[in-house]
């Protein structure tokens, strides 16, 4: 017999652990340094475990302290800590005491063959129901972007009270508007331990506003959201620490008052419906004011001498809503200078001869700039030969002025035609500007990241981050 072409085969494969486990075997491994687990260790909590020979039938895992456990648990995402929940009955009872993190990102969708259009978007609130119901809190987050409070607003209320009783940490709702349909957020501003708090298309009382009592609220975001004047002074009141306050196409506000948040750093308003007023007084930590600030609206701003970046300034009005008036100058609110904004941003229709000259005099105002950004509302097509630009303003009678000017960008459809930005640096080239040594940027219109809290602080300018401001 030949044995000569026999093949011995490889010993089969180990059977691999399931990737939970496979995970929180690692995560046990990197918790070996943290001072939770060696204290764990030297309480004797971990003596068993760590004073037996290691074999392969050891379960070292479920020989874990609880509190080592919770960590594991807490550093997962909502689908993971629920797989890894039915491992055992000792990774269920850490859980009920690990703060819970709920992120309808990751909740499962019901297959679209079985369901209507609009019943996965709702379904999920079924199950945010029961992972409320099931859990005994704290809740660290409660995040909701695509589940639909259609039909199931007194739901979303019960809800909104279980967080605060449950003493929630940080609650976002940044779905679509529509799926909202304005229930009553009150209950949340009562709650001492929240942090962070994002509302879209949701109400807010003068009754519940006046009992706002959400000392270590450091974030608030109303987007479309119902709110009187008298609630929001209430608010502001009833949040000394707040740091970042965004109000996005807020409902109910003719003008907005910001008075005595001295630990405000940053202010963002976004409006689409007439604005008498934007007031700001006694603000000494406010640095940004960002959104889309229409210039038919009064701006005051007394008593926020930190305050470096302004914009956008919106000069050439696309189109006016009902009862709204055009701007017939830009001093309305602006009538003193403002030493301390270095960096400022415009959006300006380029071909508007009279809205330049609004722009030269808006300029006046800020007589410290650093960095300046406009931003043309022309379209490309239809540019005539007469398209007006800050060059040509700069070379024929409005110089500039800012003598510290180091950056200027020009944001235009029409910096993708080489001539005409040749053209334009050019007339830069020959013009009267007070800062000869400033750098001129021409550049195209491109897509922009959404706008974000956490995007615009981690930039220097606001505006230099590819981050969509004004179209926020």
């Amino acid at each position: 017999m030949d044995y000569g072409s026999t093949k011995i085969s490889d010993p089969p494969p180990p059977p691999q652990a399931p990737p939970e486990r496979q995970h929180l075997r690692s995560l046990s491994l990197s918790l070996s340094k943290n001072p939770r687990y060696r204290a764990a260790a030297n309480a004797g909590e971990m003596a068993g475990p760590l004073s037996r020979p290691r074999n392969a039938s050891d379960d070292r895992i479920n020989e874990l302290p609880e509190v080592l456990l919770s960590d594991i648990l807490s550093r997962l995402g909502t689908a993971e800590a629920a797989r890894t929940v039915v491992l055992s009955t000792r990774f269920r009872d850490a859980w009920l005491a690990t703060p819970l993190r709920l992120d309808d990102l990751e909740l499962p969708v019901p297959a679209r063959g079985n369901v209507s259009l609009i019943q996965p978007w709702t379904a999920r609130a079924d199950v945010v129901t029961r992972a409320l119901a099931s859990h005994p809190g704290p809740v660290a987050l409660f995040r909701l972007s695509r589940t639909s409070f259609r039909g199931r607003v007194p739901a979303a209320e019960a809800w909104f009270r279980q967080l605060a009783a449950k003493c929630v940490r940080e609650v976002s709702l940044c779905f679509s508007p529509e799926w909202c349909h304005d229930a009553l957020a009150d209950p949340l501003l009562g709650c001492p331990t929240l942090q962070v708090l994002a509302l879209g298309r949701c109400h807010l009382s003068d009754a519940g506003a006046s009992a706002a009592a959400a000392a270590a609220l450091t974030e608030l975001t109303l987007s479309e959201t119902c709110i009187s004047e008298a609630a929001l002074q209430s608010v502001l009141s009833g949040c000394p620490a707040l740091r970042s306050l965004v109000l996005k196409h807020v409902h109910g506000l003719q003008r907005i008052r910001v008075s005595s948040c001295r630990s405000l750093v940053l202010l963002g308003v976004w409006h689409y419906k007439q604005l008498d007023e934007i007031t700001v007084e006694d603000a000494p930590c406010l640095e940004r004011l960002l959104g889309n600030m229409r210039l038919n609206a009064a701006i005051t701003i007394t008593g926020a001498p930190k305050l470096t970046a302004f914009g956008y300034a919106v000069v050439s009005i696309p189109h006016l809503f009902h009862g709204e008036r055009a701007p017939q100058g830009v001093n309305k609110g602006l009538r003193a200078p403002i030493h301390s904004v270095k960096i400022l941003a415009i959006s300006v229709k380029f071909s508007s001869k009279k809205d330049m000259e609004k722009v030269m005099s808006l300029l006046d105002s800020f007589p410290c700039l650093e960095t300046l950004h406009f931003q043309s509302s022309d379209y490309r097509s239809g540019a005539d030969k007469d398209y007006t630009t800050v060059s040509d303003y700069n070379q024929k009678r409005y110089p500039i002025r800012a003598h510290v000017l180091q950056f200027m960008r020009i944001q235009s459809e029409m910096c993708d035609v080489p001539k005409w930005v040749t053209e334009q640096q050019n007339l830069l080239s020959q013009s009267n500007m007070a800062s000869l040594e400033a750098e001129v940027v021409f550049e195209g219109m491109k897509q922009r990241k959404d706008f974000t809290t956490e995007g615009v602080n981690a930039l220097s300018d606001p505006f230099d981050g590819g981050i969509n401001i004004l179209g926020h």
